[in-house]
């Protein structure tokens, strides 16, 4: 019922719900939302949602906090003052995304793996974007509910943007997060899908060259602040419903970052999990082949300094909503050991994770 309140009244909000949590928290700004630097990272609060593009402008959007629901009173006392707040128009953008068939993209991927055997990069994470119908009456709450059930150990969320439209997506992947006197950040890259209570007993050669490339970029950019007393931990394997990952840990005092928060961050995006290496190379190739625009796809979001918490998550499974219909983007990570058809099904892989979701609503649909 919120979110579908807000949407009536066209204003700003997110509603996210951590990793390992019940309950969601919405974030509500009506007005115009707030553009900032990344530079000046540590002097906000709020929500914090950057696009890929950040990476070039360094700009990022924040949700300022004017109101806060944490639980079921602030909920239900939120509510209440929405409805004094006037009904305005309020609809879902178009947008013509180019969608990649399947010989599309195997084509590209052929083209991209050749550039990489050149010598040209070692990696470059290739996306495309996923089409589906949706009713005009798509109930935003129901999902959300269904949605942050379905991923209990992911970051789940879901945020409007006026002229943006609606985003969500679920991220098993932190780019950085406080936990009392330390930051976390993680190298995380390899994805094999898994069903219910199966663990994936090994990784291939192409999965641990993958993490093997992430791990290393972190440690180069801890390496440019000159910080020596961090801890890293050994690759594990996580898991994010149905898909499972390797991950490599990173553990930074917080008096490391004093006063370079924002440029660490800033130098952290867009990881090589999705963008590739060298970074600008990949760019260039990633420019140069996607015929789509990323938007927020591969960027990053999450609350920032809000009760005494800050966590920001590289958003990968995720989808737009527009006009009739649902835009859901997922990519994979090529070097020189991809074969274009894994590829393929790499990305059937993750569609799911929304996907799923949607099409269970619309099974259970009066």
């Amino acid at each position: 019922m919120l979110i579908r309140q807000l949407l009536t009244k066209n204003i700003t909000f997110a509603v996210y719900r951590l990793p390992g949590e019940k309950l969601p928290v919405f974030v509500v700004q009506p007005g115009p939302v707030r553009e900032f630097s990344l530079a000046q990272l540590e002097q906000q609060k709020g929500f914090v949602i950057a696009p890929f593009d950040s990476y070039k402008n360094g700009k990022a959007f924040l949700i300022e906090p004017a109101f806060v629901s944490r639980n079921r009173l602030e909920k239900e006392k939120l509510i209440a003052l929405l409805d004094s707040f006037p009904d305005k128009e309020f609809q879902l953008p178009e947008d013509k995304s180019f969608v990649a068939d399947r010989e599309t993209y195997l084509q590209q991927v052929n083209k991209l793996v050749d550039r990489i055997k050149n010598g040209e990069v070692r990696k470059v994470v290739l996306s495309r974007v996923l089409e589906k119908p949706l009713s005009p009456d798509f109930d935003f709450d129901m999902f959300f509910d269904t949605f942050r059930q379905s991923y209990p150990d992911a970051f789940v969320y879901l945020f409007h943007l006026p002229g943006e439209g609606i985003w969500a997506g679920a991220t098993p992947e932190t780019l950085l997060s406080r936990n009392g006197s330390f930051y976390e950040t993680m190298a995380l890259a390899g994805t094999q899908k898994c069903n219910a209570g199966e663990k994936p007993l090994t990784w291939n050669e192409k999965e641990k060259e993958e993490q093997a490339f992430v791990t290393g970029f972190v440690e180069e950019q801890i390496g440019k602040l000159r910080i020596e007393n961090y801890e890293e931990s050994r690759p594990e394997t996580i898991f994010a419903g149905s898909l499972a990952h390797i991950c490599t840990r990173f553990r930074l005092p917080v008096t490391a970052l004093r006063g370079k928060t924002g440029h660490f961050v800033k130098a952290l995006h867009p990881t090589p999990a999705v963008c590739g290496l060298p970074k600008e190379k990949a760019w260039q190739l990633i420019s140069e082949t996607e015929k789509h625009q990323r938007h927020f796809y591969t960027g990053f979001l999450g609350p920032w300094q809000m009760e005494n918490r800050s966590h920001l998550f590289v958003n990968l499974r995720c989808a737009r909503f527009l006009n009739e219909k649902l835009a859901l983007y997922v990519g994979g990570g090529l070097t020189a050991a991809s074969k274009p058809e894994e590829e393929w099904q790499e990305t059937e892989d993750k569609s799911s994770t929304i996907l799923s979701v949607v099409e269970n609503l619309r099974n259970f649909a009066p």
